[in-house]
């Protein structure tokens, strides 16, 4: 659990510090285009739009500009029609064209076209305002005052993308108003629709039935943002498909019919490539990279306000950063526990899936209901912290691996190391720490008989050789049948059967007691072995007793902190050690073998059958109390008969 809390405390931390510097913006922003894209509307009528643009054709046969006399016609055209609005997006601060010798002078094809506006107030002309530290275009001389005129800024974000819209902007104390907001006031009028401020906050507006609170630093991605004026987001759910347009020309010409114009907002602007006037939006990757024509994203929004005011649509709405920096912290501590607590890859993986499956689907979910909740920073947290925690499980692991194997690096078989790997918590508790525990297990002691002859005949190096030589044969043997050895003494060895990994059932308590009995009668027969090659090397031969007893011990760690040792304790111990040593005395040079095999009670009863044995009756040992069962194993039963008594 700590792993967990701390590998998401990083990821969390790391993840908000990105998203609070805007580092995050893009990705997130980009998210939105696709849940955007997602919810273009399919099948709707048309909006109450239409739009009338100056195509490249319409520049070869009319010019670039548009003259004021073209422009004036097709004004009065227009007005013919009966549309509730007009917006021209196209700049008139100066005559087109400009008078000769003074461009400042009004023409009177200008003069004409001030009169046409003028005289009916649903047209809307254009103008732009000025850029920090550069010219803006200034609206008709012709025009005294703003209330035919809206601006046609649209901010765009970094990477050249229009994903927001205007309602005001403030020359001072001067507030100006787009021109999306002033066609759609002009729209409303019928209806008797207005615009004001929100009952609850005045410093919001209401157009219709529905408030349109301003964009601010901190909404959804936006960290790091201009929020100059009154901004609100673009929906675009007219998505790719075409408004409803007409080039120049033919309306010039008559040949659309009014009622194409009726009713409707119609929309004058440019688009042709060769003028530069068009943006990125969230569709574009989505219509083959197709900018969309200003005139064109005006119309947007225009569309968008509209379903505003009639109550047809609402602005998404976005968690405050409080409540987004507990979602990340959420998705972060999901992240950690799944990379902390699980030790499975494919567990892991399929976890992983899940969960960001199910924050997709909560993200797209309520993005449709009209909830902006962050997809990319939850998910950066999740996976970070899942990285950082099964990092930091890693380290942890490798570090408790290198304890266990110094701790064990007796027992360091490659099946016996993964096997403590596995059981760790067996054999260690909090922080790695070494614990002790009770268990059940077969111990064999053996003791070389025939050491003091030889240390007298043989020198120093030949003696450890010899001893060497012996021990080797009988720790093979005990490994060979899945024993631990344990300890050695002098020409003595101690080994453990069901340890270090304790056996978890009788099954195994059994297996590991034949397995001793089986290691005994092997040591044995290699001392038989050994003693054929001595005698050829005209060495001195020994005989080997081994005792071996099955019972409870204490399995635990002794000694100091330099030099810590797994072994076992207890009176079964202490019992193998008595079993080695009984009746040494008589295990003389008259003995026909060269070693003996001495078992207790419940070694025999987990053997049963096993072996073929030779019961010498109930003993005292020294230092236990209770006389003890003590038997003889001569071999594996079938190989020399049955069990006796003596």
């Amino acid at each position: 659990m700590a792993t967990a809390l701390l590998a998401a405390t990083i990821a969390f931390g790391l993840v908000l510090l990105l998203r609070t510097t805007g580092l995050l913006q893009l990705a997130e922003l980009a998210m939105y285009d696709v849940q955007l894209r997602r919810l273009a509307q399919e099948s709707r009528e048309a909006p109450p739009i239409a739009l009338v643009l100056i195509g490249e054709e319409d520049i070869r046969r009319l010019g670039h500009p548009l003259t004021d006399d073209a422009l004036r016609r097709l004004l009065e055209r227009l007005l013919a029609a009966e549309p509730r609005a007009i917006g021209i997006d196209l700049y008139r601060d100066l005559p087109v064209p400009a008078a000769e010798g003074d461009p400042s002078r009004d023409t009177p094809e200008y003069r004409a076209l001030g009169r046409t506006v003028r005289a009916d107030d649903r047209v809307i002309m254009t103008m732009k305002f000025p850029d920090p530290g550069r010219f803006g275009t200034p609206p008709p001389r012709f025009l005294r005052d703003d209330l035919q005129v809206g601006f046609s800024d649209l901010p765009v974000d970094p990477g050249g993308m229009v994903r927001r819209g205007l309602l005001f902007m403030w020359d001072g104390d001067r507030p100006l108003i787009s021109l999306s907001l002033q066609l759609v006031l002009r729209y409303l009028r019928p209806e008797r629709i207005g615009l004001g401020p929100a009952p609850d906050d005045p410093d919001q507006i209401q157009l219709g039935k529905t408030v349109v609170s301003p964009l601010r630093q901190g909404f959804g991605p936006y960290m790091r943002v201009d929020d100059g004026g009154y901004q609100f987001l673009l929906d675009y759910r007219w998505g790719t498909r075409q408004i409803p347009s007409h080039d120049l020309s033919s309306v010039l010409a008559g040949e659309v019919d009014a009622a194409a114009f009726r009713d409707r907002v119609v929309l004058v602007g440019t688009a042709a490539p060769s003028v530069k006037d068009s943006f990125f939006t969230p569709h574009s990757p989505a219509n083959d990279g197709r900018p969309l024509y200003g005139v064109e994203v005006h119309a947007q929004a225009v569309d968008q306000l509209i379903r505003y005011a009639l109550g047809q649509a609402q602005p998404l709405r976005a968690p405050t950063h409080d409540a987004i920096a507990g979602w990340v912290l959420l998705w972060a501590l999901l992240g950690g526990l799944i990379g902390g607590f699980s030790r499975s890859v494919l567990l892991t993986a399929a976890a992983g899936l899940v969960s960001i499956a199910a924050l997709v689907a909560v993200s797209v979910t309520s993005f449709a209901s009209g909830l902006w909740l962050p997809l990319q920073a939850p998910l950066f947290a999740g996976l970070g912290a899942a990285g950082v925690a099964s990092g930091l499980g890693s380290i942890s692991e490798r570090r408790q691996r290198r304890l266990l194997a110094a701790l064990f690096s007796r027992f360091q078989g490659p099946a016996t190391a993964d096997e403590i790997w596995r059981r760790r918590g067996e054999f260690t508790g909090p922080q790695g720490r070494p614990v002790s525990r009770r268990l059940l297990v077969t111990t064999l002691m053996t003791d070389l008989e025939g050491y003091t002859d030889a240390s007298e005949q043989l020198e120093a190096r030949l003696l450890m050789a010899w001893v060497n030589e012996y021990l080797s044969a009988a720790a093979a043997a005990v490994e060979q049948h899945g024993g631990a050895v344990d300890d050695y003494a002098g020409d003595g060895l101690k080994a453990n059967f069901g340890f270090p990994v304790p056996s978890r059932d009788e099954s195994e308590m059994n297996a590991a007691a034949e397995a001793a009995v089986r290691a005994g009668l092997a040591i044995g027969e290699r001392m038989d072995a050994l003693n054929r090659s001595w005698r050829e090397r005209e060495m001195p031969t020994a005989r080997v007793r081994v005792g071996i007893f099955t019972g409870p011990a204490v399995a635990g760690f002794i000694g100091g902190d330099r030099a810590l040792k797994y072994t076992t304790v207890g009176a079964s111990v202490n019992t193998a050690s008595r079993l080695e040593q009984f009746g040494k005395d008589e295990f003389g040079e008259d003995e026909p073998d060269s070693w003996r095999l001495l078992i207790g009670e419940e070694t025999r009863e987990r053997t049963e059958g096993l072996f073929e044995v030779v019961d010498l009756g109930r003993h005292v040992l020294k230092g236990i109390d209770e006389p003890v069962a003590i038997y003889r194993v001569l071999g594996t039963r079938g190989t020399g008969g049955e069990s006796t008594d003596a």
